[in-house]
């Protein structure tokens, strides 16, 4: 049974630099695991340990909007 203790972890794909990110959970035993990229097939992360990895997904990350500066008060 998990402790409730959930982060966001965020990978890239070593090969093709996809983005990644996916949940990371603790627990009290071990898991193992490991992820491949959905493009090249690539190991993206292998991991042993008291937590799993689950919800594997493309990161989307927003792009600038081009023009703006970011920071400036409007």
């Amino acid at each position: 049974m998990a402790n409730g203790i959930w982060t966001i972890e965020y990978f890239s794909c070593p090969s093709c630099g996809l983005p990644y990110a996916a949940t990371k959970e603790e627990h009290p035993y071990k898991h193992i695991g490991s992820f491949k990229c959905e493009v090249c097939a690539t190991d993206v992360h292998a991991w042993s340990g008291n937590f799993d990895f689950f919800d594997w997904k493309v990161d989307h990350v927003k792009s600038p909007v081009f023009g703006k500066r970011w920071g400036m008060i409007e």
